[in-house]
């Protein structure tokens, strides 16, 4: 693939996601609006890789400026490797999403960064053929390749995933509503979070989970907020992951009590969503639902969003 002349700077936005969607465990993700990461890229006159800065959140500078263990890096790296392409980039990393939260801010970094590095390119690659790079980068930090994240950080929207490797996907329709994200005072390494579902499980949970996931899909098809409410119940992971989140069920509890019709663990903890019909207040469930974090001694940061149709694109091109 030929290199542009002009071009020496790229910078590229992607966006937060909610992954498994309580009851799609490595398969369901939905795009966030309104908070991501953004990797600016620069030419070098060497084919060198160096981070420059990571800024933003609390925390960003402790990530790692070795190309080989950051995940924006680390994807440019074996792209450019893989394709035998030589050229360089000071790398600028501003990290949106609170680290350890469960937003995909692993997928958000390596997105942008493979966005960014398209740029630079006269016929830039599809989307198509970045992706598996892309949940390569989400690999190196949850341990398993999985696209529950990347790929509605890359494509927007809601997705199922019918394969991760090779990345075959699936576009859900999206539910009108609103999303509070909630994202407690605490972190999760997403390592840790898939260690503790290694136990087998029973075949009648997995019946149960399977019932709950395909009516799941029929409710977003027919637009059914009711069968959605009643099907977005999480068997399988929840009951395991629940104790990693200070205070859970409580949460959840004040979720349902103060107007929401669904709430869940979004990707591996602590973060957590609650879906809220637009005729209801999704202030009034994000207040409730912090001010039980409050209680047990926990500040949150909270997002009041929607589903977003937008994936990750080019902010800058020069």
């Amino acid at each position: 693939m030929e290199l542009s002349d002009n071009v020496n700077l790229a910078k590229a936005f992607a966006p937060a996601t909610s992954a498994n969607f309580a009851v799609g465990y490595d398969l369901l993700g939905f795009s966030l609006k309104g908070v991501g990461d953004i990797v600016e890229l620069r030419k070098r006159k060497d084919s060198s890789l160096v981070i420059k800065s990571i800024t933003g959140v609390t925390g960003a500078d402790k990530l790692p400026f070795d190309i080989d263990k950051n995940v924006a890096t680390a994807v440019i790296k074996k792209f450019l490797s893989d394709k035998k392409i030589e050229i360089g980039f000071d790398v600028y990393i501003t990290k949106g999403i609170t680290l350890g939260s469960g937003m995909g801010g692993s997928a958000a970094s390596s997105v942008a960064a493979l966005i960014a590095m398209n740029a630079f390119f006269k016929k830039p690659y599809l989307y198509d053929e970045l992706i598996d790079y892309a949940i390569y980068g989400e690999s190196l930090i949850s341990g398993s390749f999985h696209g529950d994240n990347a790929v509605p950080c890359m494509y927007g929207g809601m997705v199922l995933l019918q394969s991760s490797k090779p990345c075959k996907k699936i576009n859900l329709p999206l539910v009108e509503c609103d999303v509070v994200i909630i994202c407690p005072a605490l972190s999760i390494e997403t390592k840790k979070a898939r260690e503790i579902l290694k136990e087998p499980y029973n075949l009648s949970t997995v019946v149960e989970h399977s019932s709950y996931l395909a009516s799941t899909i029929s409710a977003l098809y027919t637009k059914d907020i009711d069968l959605l409410s009643e099907s977005l119940k999480d068997v399988l992971i929840e009951p395991r992951r629940a104790n990693l989140i200070t205070g859970y069920y409580d949460v959840q509890a004040a979720a349902y009590d103060s107007g929401a019709f669904a709430c869940g663990i979004s990707g591996s903890g602590p973060t957590m969503f609650a879906l809220v019909r637009k005729s209801d207040c999704p202030k009034k469930v994000a207040d409730a639902m912090s001010n039980v974090f409050k209680k047990s001694g926990l500040e949150s940061s909270v997002w009041i969003s929607s589903m977003n149709n937008e994936g990750a694109y080019l902010l800058e091109k020069n």
